[in-house]
Formats: C-alpha cells, structure tokens, sequence
C-alpha cells in the first residue's frame, strides 16, 4: 500500500499540549516515525507537514503559518532533529506540497518489489487517466490490477497529481462539472481499491457529504468530507450525486494518533484534491476532459458510470 502524509496541527486544539500529531494517509501505513523537535514556524501557530514517498523516510516537509506562506524544512536523518532547508525560510508553495525539484525522491526498493498501490480514474477514452503524484513517485514500473503496463505522462508534486496512460480504451470516463465548485453539505461517493488487493480487485465505493471547504492548516486546494478514505484509496475519483467530478481522494488523519494526542477518535476527517486542482493540471498537459452527467443520479446509477472508469494502480521497485 502507498505511503503517506503526515499533518501536526498547533492551534486549532488550544486545550492540547505543545503538538497534536495528525497524520494524513494517503496510501499506505508506515511505521510511526520518533518524536520531533520543535521545526521553524511550529510556535507560531503554523501546521506541521511531512509527504512520505516510497518509504518510511518523509520526503519533504514544510510548515504552513497562519499567513499562508509555507516554509520548507529538510527531511533529516531518522532521529536528528529537522533543520530549515537553506535559502528556503518563508517560500511559498502551491497547493501544500514542495517546491519542484527541491525534494529528493524516494530510495527505490529492490527492482520488481511491489511497493504500493493505489487508485486512478479515466478522464478521456484513449486511456488517459489521473492518480496522486504520490502514487507513482518512486516507481521502477507502474501497473494496473491485471498487469498491464502503464506509462507515467506528467507529474505535479506541489498538486500531489499525476497523469498517467492506461494503454487502453475506456467505454466510461469520469466527467467534470460544467463550473467547477464544491457546495457544504452536498453528497460525495469515493470510488478505489482500499488496502490493496487485500480485499481483491473489485472497486469499493464509500458516501457521505462535503463537510468543511478547505484542507489541513486552511488549504483551499482540498476539501473535507466524510466519506471513508483508506489506505489504497489515494487518487480515487470523489464524485458528486450525478457522477461528475469534486475531486481526488488523498488523505485522512490517522486515528491512533488523533486518540494519543486528544483522547478522542475522529469522526470521518478525510480530504480530496478539489476538481478546479485537476481541471488546471490536465489544461497544463493539454488535455481536456468531458464535461455534464452521462446518466441518471444517486449512488446506484452513478456507480454504474463512474466505476468502469476506475482502476487499480500498482507501483513496483
């Protein structure tokens, strides 16, 4: 399963002490790293960040302030403390994520070890087709659930996206919204392969609402909802109740570490890269997607629309 993010939120529990570690899984589990120090930012009410690649080791960190800016701070040696990476103090980034180039890729496993897996989802029936950056990142070779190779085309780690060629023909893609926004409170269905192939190769599909209008530390890149998001669901399609597109699952906070730091369990805290994201990606690689429902709605109808377009992605070392 894929790797993920981890987000410490400051200040939005005052009655918690000094750091409330949230981690947002975007793929995988991995072992939970050692206590940090204090990282640049930390005291000022800023949001603690780490994006995990292909290993436990986190890949980039940064630190969102309450202003908005993002301060990148190196990923260092497992148990040294992090330092602020040089030149990089108070550098925005877009959409939560690194600066391009500035974080070094994960180390590959040993070459044809499975090392994740993830979710996609066709935007156009030539095979094109979208996932998360973190997906793909790091990936000797990418297949999907029968083995079949497919090609990495584009990759945006500061969007945590990624377009990818399944090599095939759809008969259904996954469509867009004529204007693309997302409603508080409007019905949401994720549709990915949660945990792997643990549970087999057949889709899974989870409902719930849009709950809040923005991500961890106020990213208006993403937004809340309660759909369940697991493991395995990352880059799956989050579709409204006529099947067209609000946007990418990539996370959700972690649960024990929610209770260890509060004492309390989250209630259905997960979060999807909006639609708007996607749309500029995909005009970035000129690619246009289609647009408008394509059959009736609730969940029955949309799944049988939404789900043939979905694959299983797997990473290989």
């Amino acid at each position: 399963m894929r790797p993920f993010a981890r987000a410490r939120a400051t200040q939005s529990l005052p009655v918690m002490r000094p750091a409330l570690p949230l981690l947002l899984l975007l793929g995988a589990c991995v072992a939970e790293p050692p206590p940090e120090a204090a990282l640049p930012g930390e005291g000022q009410g800023g949001t603690i960040v780490a994006d995990y690649g292909g290993g436990s080791a986190p890949v980039a960190r940064y630190v969102r302030l309450p202003d908005g800016r993002a301060m990148p701070v190196e990923a260092p040696p497992a148990g040294a403390p992090p330092t602020a990476a040089p030149g990089a103090a108070g550098k925005p980034l877009q959409g939560g994520g690194e600066p391009a180039g500035e974080a070094a890729a994960p180390p590959r496993a040993r070459a044809g070890r499975a090392i994740g897996t993830g979710s996609a989802f066709a935007v156009t029936a030539n095979g094109l087709a979208v996932t998360n950056a973190h997906v793909v990142q790091g990936c000797a070779q990418v297949l999907d659930e029968q083995g079949r190779a497919v090609r990495v085309v584009a990759t945006d780690r500061q969007r945590d996206l990624a377009l990818i060629d399944a090599g095939r023909g759809f008969g259904s893609v996954v469509r867009f919204r004529p204007q693309a926004a997302v409603d508080l409170g409007e019905t949401v269905l994720v549709f990915g392969f949660p945990y792997g192939q643990a549970l087999g190769t057949g889709i899974n599909v989870t409902n719930g609402i849009v709950t809040g209008l923005a991500g961890p530390g106020g990213d208006v890149s993403r937004f809340q909802m309660n759909a369940a998001v697991q493991p395995g669901n990352s880059g799956g399609p989050a579709v409204d109740d006529a099947g067209l597109l609000l946007g990418v699952a990539v996370g959700r906070l972690n649960d024990l570490a929610v209770l260890r730091a509060t004492g309390s369990l989250p209630q259905g805290v997960n979060f999807a890269i909006r639609a708007t994201e996607v749309e500029r990606f995909l005009a970035e690689q000129n690619v246009r997607p289609a647009r408008g429902a394509q059959g009736g709605t609730g969940a029955r109808a949309v799944s049988a629309t939404v789900a043939p377009a979905v694959f299983q992605v797997l990473c290989r070392g």
